[in-house]
């Protein structure tokens, strides 16, 4: 039994789910929901959201991600030659929000709301545990609970990894994507006196212009050169890379000051081109952390991170979540409304 099938048996798949197939298509593919059993709940998928980076690497003939090629031993933690952890097909998606149509649970009824890190599918179903530790805010829509269980946690997460250097002083994101646009607010909440935020892409920067923060874009000038020229060369002790580009995780390096630290946040895969370890790297003492949701800063565990994610999110505080859809390609279909 293919390990999606066995998903769909233990009820985490179920009706129309979006899966990769082998070629690198995306397709829906409708699974039989399976019995319900005690101490469980069935939820319906009312927002689920693609991730533009992570998921992305199982699209396509080209598709990056280690898994499809290489063997993960969790015990050595190290990726081995072998047969590939991973295969076709591949279901994903861990930004949703939804509600209980069916329950084994009598404190858990029909229509109450959660969030959770369930795949792209219409139905799944959650244990009573992991249902109540997951109920959405009566203030919150179901839109901004589909970042609650991942994207929020992923972003406090890495700017625990500045170790506070952050405070008081001016930050820069690199990479306007779901999660350097959250990851900024965060630091700015957490203690950041301003936040620069780089991309390449105007769509992107206008939305982290409507944010507060002050955008800069790579494709027209060297970012790093005229920060310290406005700044000082002193004055920039952290960066979040969240692209998963190598190029701009050197990009990271030239901007912060000496002995600084980057948070690297993005999914790096392949070789590293345009990744100049010999420059300011070297010259500079430049620290690189690694920020990844999969290892955990010791400041936190899962249930304080979901608790503090879902404080972010709540009206008092207002981490914003989801944004507009402002790529060129959109923007053209829509005849140039936003």
């Amino acid at each position: 039994m293919s390990l999606t099938d066995q998903m769909a048996a233990r009820g985490e798949l179920g009706g129309r789910t979006a899966r990769i197939v082998e070629s690198g298509a995306v397709e829906c593919h409708r699974y039989p929901l399976a019995p319900l059993s005690d101490g469980m709940v069935r939820v319906r998928t009312v927002t689920s959201v693609i991730s533009p980076g992570t998921e992305m690497t199982y699209v396509g003939r080209g598709a990056t991600n280690p898994y499809l090629r290489k063997r993960w031993d969790p015990q050595l933690r190290l990726f081995l030659p072998g047969e590939p952890t991973q295969d076709y097909p591949v279901v994903f998606g861990y930004r949703t929000a939804g509600e209980v149509v069916e329950s084994r649970v009598p404190d858990i009824t029909p229509g109450t709301r959660v969030f959770g890190r369930w795949r792209h599918t219409e139905f799944t179903t959650l244990s009573a545990d992991d249902a109540r530790s997951q109920l959405l805010p009566d203030a919150l829509t179901f839109d901004d609970g589909a970042d609650l269980a991942q994207m929020l946690p992923i972003c406090l997460n890495a700017v625990a990894f500045a170790e506070e250097r952050h405070l008081a002083a001016p930050v820069v994101l690199i990479g306007c994507g779901p999660v350097g646009l959250i990851l900024g607010q965060v630091a700015r909440l957490t203690g950041a006196a301003r936040v620069y935020a780089v991309d390449r892409l105007a769509p992107r920067l206008e939305i982290a212009a409507s944010l507060g923060f002050v955008p800069l874009n790579s494709a027209d000038e060297d970012v790093a050169l005229k920060l310290k020229h406005e700044l000082g060369s002193e004055a920039i002790p952290v960066a979040f890379e969240c692209s998963g580009n190598p190029r701009a995780l050197h990009e990271a390096i030239r901007i912060v000051r000496r002995r600084g630290t980057v948070v690297a946040v993005g999914f790096y895969q392949g070789e590293p081109a345009g990744l100049f370890l010999g420059d300011e790297f070297h010259h500079n003492g430049v620290e690189i952390r690694s920020g990844q949701i999969g290892n955990l800063h010791p400041r936190w565990q899962t249930p304080t991170l979901r608790s503090a994610g879902i404080d972010l999110a709540l009206p008092r505080r207002r981490c914003k979540s989801h944004f507009p859809i402002r790529t060129p390609r959109v923007v053209a279909l829509r005849g140039g409304q936003s």
